[in-house]
This record gives structure tokens, sequence and C-alpha cells, in this order.
């Protein structure tokens, strides 16, 4: 027995079975055990969701051996890849033979699986987020069914493109992949409420785009990355400072002062922001530049707005917080995803705005998160599924519009609820 806790420490569940199969049919027979057990099995990808979503309750599937790369079709352009390969794995594998996904996230330590399970994204209106790369899935019952599911060839393939881990066990997937690219980038700054109030132009003003609003400093940074035919530069060292330096000692002694003395918050910000955010702009291979380095420990909460709503959102976030004097330590990141079909991607039917509140702990963290829940219900926002939220199965069917096919299919598949836990049941409803 063993203990899970989640990458942020704010998850965590005590004597768990821990299941750490080698094949596919290993995964099937975890689950068949688990079925006429009656009890619960969790898939845990990396443990970088600050939602509950991946906390098993009695037994935790882990995928980390099954993280091969099995297949790479250069002239399709695609790779096969085992369910519990990280990002970060993937991206060296394709970069070795000169290929690139087109749309990352921030972090490469989530498991493929994972990430596309969650809905986890990058930023750019010209691209999806993860698995819309997704061409075909493979996912397992707890019944023992096997669905290979390809794009325009099966109906439940927009369903288990962002499954929840509610379906089944995802070991296999199929992404398009694209020649590899490097990306330069250029930051300006602005006033926040000058970027909200021009948020949709500043959204299609490059093929990537992003802001982040350090409040307190001297305006929001627009970050914006286009392609480049220099060749990238060699970014391990700084990388690894940013890792190893800024990330574990000098940030985390910054958010440790603001904690301390509230009131000193917004000047450290302002002093990080010139330092670190506004950076000289070199050629960078894609997934670097996609990628930063793994922050200091913090707490995530992120909704995803229809982009009609975006500049009220970010508009009344930045009065929200600048007129009540919360004390944010961490950026507000604004980012955004063309729409898709996938039934429970936060991008469903419509280009988002995905406003991400952020912040280490401190004094101020609870009502800044509790006015941005509120904020987000108040515009009907989607939440990102690996990321704190505030919403119950009412919400959520109310701004999924594919929710109640989503839980049919889910109890068809997985009919005594074995993939179910305290999560799923509040954002789905009750199994029964």
């Amino acid at each position: 027995m063993r203990r899970f806790v989640n990458w942020s420490r704010t998850q965590r569940s005590i004597d768990v079975e821990w299941a750490i199969p080698r094949s596919e049919a290993e995964v099937a027979d975890v689950l068949g055990r688990a079925r006429r057990s009656k009890r619960r099995v969790r898939p845990i990808g990396s443990g970088h969701s600050w939602s509950p979503i991946a906390v098993p309750e009695q037994i935790a599937l882990d995928l980390s051996r099954l993280s091969r790369v099995l297949e790479i079709d250069a002239a399709a352009r695609t790779v096969r890849v085992e369910a519990g390969i990280t990002l970060a794995a993937l991206n060296l594998a394709l970069d070795r033979v000169g290929l690139a996904l087109s749309i990352l996230g921030s972090i490469d330590a989530q498991t493929i699986a994972g990430a596309i399970a969650t809905g986890t994204h990058g930023s750019s209106l010209v691209h999806g987020n993860l698995a819309s790369l997704l061409e075909e899935i493979v996912i397992v019952t707890p019944s023992g069914e096997r669905h290979a599911l390809v794009r325009g060839h099966d109906e439940a393939f927009d369903a288990a493109a962002v499954s929840l881990g509610a379906l089944g066990v995802i070991t296999e997937v199929v992404l398009r992949v694209c020649p590899a690219f490097a990306l330069i980038g250029e930051v300006e700054a602005r006033p926040i409420l000058a970027v909200a109030r021009d948020l949709d132009a500043i959204a299609r003003s490059a093929e990537y785009v992003k802001v982040w609003w350090l409040p307190g400093a001297d305006g929001a940074q627009i970050f914006r990355y286009g392609r480049t035919p220099i060749a990238p530069h060699d970014l391990r060292l700084s990388r690894w400072i940013d890792t190893h330096v800024t990330n574990r000692v000098i940030f985390p002694a910054a958010l440790a002062l603001g904690a301390r003395v509230p009131r000193w918050t917004r000047s450290i910000n302002r002093v990080v922001a010139q330092s670190y955010l506004e950076r000289p702009a070199v050629p960078m291979r894609s997934d670097l530049a996609f990628n930063v380095a793994m922050p200091p420990l913090h707490r995530e909460a992120e909704h995803a707005f229809d982009m009609v709503r975006a500049a009220e959102a970010l508009t009344r976030l930045a009065e929200l917080i600048d007129g009540d004097d919360i004390a944010v330590n961490f950026p507000v990141e604004v980012r955004f995803v063309r729409e898709d079909a996938a039934w429970m991607s936060p991008a469903f039917g419509r280009a988002t705005c995905q406003i991400g509140a952020y912040m280490a702990e401190a004094a101020d963290l609870p009502r800044f998160f509790a006015a941005f829940h509120t904020l987000s219900r108040e515009l009907l926002a989607r939440p990102h599924w690996g990321k704190e939220m505030d919403v119950d199965a009412d919400y959520v069917a109310r701004v999924y519009p594919r929710r109640d096919a989503f839980v049919t299919l889910a109890r068809r598949w997985d009919p005594e609820g074995t993939l179910r836990n305290a999560f799923l049941d509040r954002v789905l409803g009750s199994h029964a």
C-alpha cells in the first residue's frame, strides 16, 4: 500500500493499492479485478493536476512503464505512443527525427494520456488543445473491451478525446506531428485594462500569443511567438538556471517575503517582472518556447471563457484585484484556444480565452480564488479539468452541451463506476 500526493501537495490519498502494469493486457487485468471486487481504480498520470481528478480511492493505476514510442511515420506525419510517455520524452524523441508537436502547454512533465484527458492546452487561436492533435485513441474499459477509436470514423472519438478518465484507461494514442521548427518571441508591455480592451486583436496578432500579468507590475506582458529560419540557441544552461536557481531559490524567497509582508507583494511583483519576464528574444526549439521551467509550488484555478466575453472577464478580474487590493503573488495567465469538437473540452464549439488565477500560499489566496470562481460562474466559463474549481454536476451540465451524452457513454462503458472517484461523482453526477 502506498500514498498518492499530487505535485502541488494539495491532493492526497493514503493506503491505496499501487498497480504498475507493463502491458495493455495487464491494464485490462487490473481493471477486471477491480470491477469484480467492486473497488475503484484511477489512472494517476504524473500527478500534475491541482483538481482531485487523479486522486485514487482504492487502486492507483500508474502507467509509467507504458511509455514507449511505438512508431513514427514521417511520411504520414504521425506518431504512435503508449499512454504513459511524458511530454518531455516525446518531444525529445520527435526532435531526434526532425519532427515536433504543433502546440504544447507550459509544462512537459505530464503523461500524454493525462494531458489530453484533462484538456491541457497551449495558447493559440490557430491551434487547438493537445487532444486536437489526436488521430487515434485506444481505450480499455473495466469490462475488458478494447476500443480503437479513429478520428472521423467513430462517434465515440469526440467523447474519448477529453475523457476525464471516466470512460476507460487510455493505453495508446496516435498524434499528428509536423516538421521541427524554431520560434522567436517578442514581449510587449501594456496596462492590463488596455490589454483587456484589445484582447481579441491581441489574441489574433500572432500564431502563438499569451499574456502574463503580475498585479503591481508596470503593465502586463504580451508574449508573441513567430516561426523563424534561424537555428535555435542551446538553452540548456539558461533552463537549468531557471529551474534550479530562479524557481527553486530566488522566486520562492520572494514569495515567502510577500507572504510575511503582504503589502510588499506588488513591489516584489514589479521587480520580478522587470528582471525575469522582460528578457531578450532568442530563437528557441518550439517545445522549449512553449514550455517553461518548473515553477515553485503554487495553486492554480483556470476557466475557459467564450472569446466574446473574454474582454469583460479580464476587465472585471483586473478591477476586482486592484479594487479590493488583493495581494496576488503569481502571474495571472491569459491564453487562447481554438474551438474543437471534443465533448468535454473547455473549447468545445467555441474559441476560448483561458484565464488562469495562480497563487502561492498567502493570506489573500482564499479571497482571490473565491472571487475568481464567482466571476467564472457568472460568465458561464468552463473549468479546466486539471485545475481547482468550485462547480457541481448541474453547472457542468449547463456549460457543456454534450455532458449528458458523455455521462450516458460512461455508464455504458463503465456500468459499475469502477473508474469513478469523488471528484467525478461531483462534476458528472452520481453513477447510480
